[in-house]
C-alpha cells in the first residue's frame, strides 16, 4: 500500500493534466518482487476555487484546481486491486482517518462508500491551503460500475466537515475513460484476474 501511495502522489505532483481522452501515465513492474503498477495520467475534477493567496495589488486572484485524481491498478503480494487517489486542496485543515469516507453518487443516483487511506494533510505555502490526499480502494463490484455508469459527485466526509467535489459532463467522461483504460491495459492479464 505504501508503493501505491508513493506513485500516486509523484503522479499527481509531477504529471500534466490528463486530456479528455484517456492516457496511461506509467505501467511498471518492479524488477525486485514483480509488483505490477498501472496509473492514469492525473485528471482534473470539480471546478477553480480561489486560493488563499491575494495578490498584493488586490486586482486578480489566484485560482487552483479543486482536485485531482488517477486510477491505477496494483498486484503487490499477490493482492490485486483498483485504486482511486484523490488529490484535493481545502481552506482548512481537517482530521479525517482509514475509513469508508469517501463516496461517488453515479449519475443514475446510485451511492458507493470507498475505503479511503489518507496521506497527511501538507499546507502549500504558494497557494496558502491545505492538501490532501486519498488513496481509495475500489472493489471489483465499484470498478464494474464506475466503468459503465459516470460517477456525478464525490463527497470526502472529514471529522466535522463534509466536502463535495462536483464534476462537469466532460470530467465524468474523463474519469470512466481511465477506468476503462486501466481494464483494457489488464486485457493480456490471465483470465481468473481480468477485471
Amino acid at each position: 500500500m505504501k508503493s501505491i501511495l508513493a506513485v500516486a502522489l509523484a503522479a499527481l505532483l509531477y504529471l500534466p493534466a490528463a486530456s479528455p481522452q484517456c492516457k496511461i501515465a506509467f505501467d511498471n513492474t518492479d524488477d525486485f518482487d514483480s509488483t505490477r503498477i498501472i496509473a492514469t495520467q492525473p485528471m482534473n475534477l470539480g471546478f477553480l476555487v480561489v486560493s488563499g493567496n491575494v495578490p498584493e495589488d488586490l486586482e486578480g486572484e489566484d485560482y487552483v484546481e479543486e482536485a485531482k485524481a488517477i486510477f491505477s491498478y496494483s498486484d503487490e503480494n499477490n493482492v490485486r486491486s483498483f485504486f482511486l487517489t484523490l488529490g484535493v486542496v481545502e481552506r482548512k485543515f481537517y482530521m479525517i482517518g482509514n475509513d469508508y469516507n469517501i463516496l461517488l453518487k453515479f449519475v443514475d443516483g446510485t451511492i458507493m462508500k470507498l475505503f479511503n487511506v489518507p496521506a497527511d494533510a501538507e499546507f502549500d505555502r504558494k497557494i496558502l491551503m491545505w492538501k490532501y490526499m486519498h488513496t481509495c480502494v475500489v472493489p471489483l463490484e465499484i470498478y464494474h460500475m464506475m466503468k459503465n455508469v459516470k460517477v456525478e459527485k464525490i463527497r470526502i466526509v472529514y471529522d466535522n466537515y463534509k466536502s463535495t467535489i462536483a464534476l462537469e459532463p466532460n470530467q465524468q467522461q474523463a474519469l470512466q475513460d481511465a477506468v476503462k483504460c486501466i481494464g483494457d491495459r489488464l486485457a493480456n492479464l490471465p483470465a481468473d484476474i481480468k477485471p
